[in-house]
């Protein structure tokens, strides 16, 4: 490579490059940084037909040309350089600056593993990823339009529970089953109810090992263990240790405390909740099954 100052009016940018999406007031700050100590880090370009083609660096020039200015340094690369390397370096460049926003960033390894007909180990190799890491990346692409923009909403700091470890869940589940939707409703279910990673988790588990319990029921039974640590903080306290019988008594004491709240006032509340909470109580039931087996439906029956 040789380093070079190198008119702004002379350098085209490349349309394979990963990034997509350029956001106004990150080139401004960028362009402030820039105007304040300078130049840190060379663009790279190659030789083109009427001058130079970008191949890394694109936020730089463009902070530049907003900011009036006409000239950049570039590292300049040989001309025989392999199209393949090429990519690399324009790929790596945007993966260890983490400017690359979680979709940008899967259709870019997957263009460059589609390109260069790599396996996913041999691309992470490459690029000096974890192959776990490569593959929670490119989940992105195998889900709906719809949850890719929630995903990009949370990664935005907008209002959307929504990440890369919800999408590695949903289809961690979606092979543990035979049911094709049971991905994209976990998926909404996370939505709905505002699901941390932690609960999602815990939902997976459960339906790994109670496949017939319906999803929405074992939900149902996550929300009210949220609920519980709300209301009794000290419950993390306790986790960990060997349940006692005493301590599920006294939790369907408080369980019957709020039973006849609600029928008190069944007028205000059954209205508007009544099957939510026929489906935590269904949920209840099936866990109960489980922890005592044929002892709930054996009394049913007596």
């Amino acid at each position: 490579m040789e380093l070079r100052e190198i008119p702004l009016e002379k350098i085209n940018y490349d349309p394979s490059q990963p990034r997509r999406e350029f956001r106004e007031e990150s080139l401004a700050a960028l362009a402030r940084s820039m105007e304040e100590i300078g130049q840190i880090q060379p663009v790279v370009v190659k030789p083109g037909k009427d001058g130079y083609i970008l191949v890394a660096g694109e936020r730089r020039i463009r902070a530049l040309r907003d900011r009036g200015k006409n000239s950049v340094w570039a590292m300049v690369v040989r001309e025989d350089m392999k199209r393949e390397r090429l990519r690399l370096i324009q790929l790596a460049e945007n993966l260890q600056r983490e400017n690359l926003n979680p979709l940008e960033r899967a259709l870019a390894i997957s263009d460059y593993i589609g390109e260069e007909g790599l396996s996913k180990k041999e691309a992470s190799r490459r690029l000096g990823i974890p192959r776990t890491t490569v593959n929670d990346w490119l989940n992105i692409l195998e889900v709906d339009k719809f949850y890719q923009k929630k995903v990009l909403e949370n990664y935005y700091g907008k209002d959307s529970p929504l990440t890369l470890s919800h999408l590695s869940l949903a289809k961690a589940l979606d092979k543990s089953t035979d049911d094709p939707t049971r991905k994209n409703r976990l998926l909404d279910l996370v939505l709905k109810y505002n699901l941390s990673r932690g609960e999602t988790r815990r939902v997976v588990e459960i339906c790994r090992k109670n496949p017939i319990t319906p999803l929405e029921e074992v939900v149902a039974g996550v929300l009210i263990s949220r609920e519980q640590k709300k209301i009794s903080p000290s419950r993390g306290d306790r986790e960990g240790k060997d349940p006692s019988f005493e301590e599920l008594e006294k939790a369907f004491a408080r369980l019957e405390g709020i039973l006849t709240s609600i029928m008190e006032n069944r007028h205000e509340i059954l209205s508007e909740k009544k099957e939510d909470i026929l489906t935590e109580f269904k949920y209840l039931e099936s866990l109960l099954e489980l922890a005592i087996p044929g002892g709930i439906r054996g009394t049913k029956k007596a």
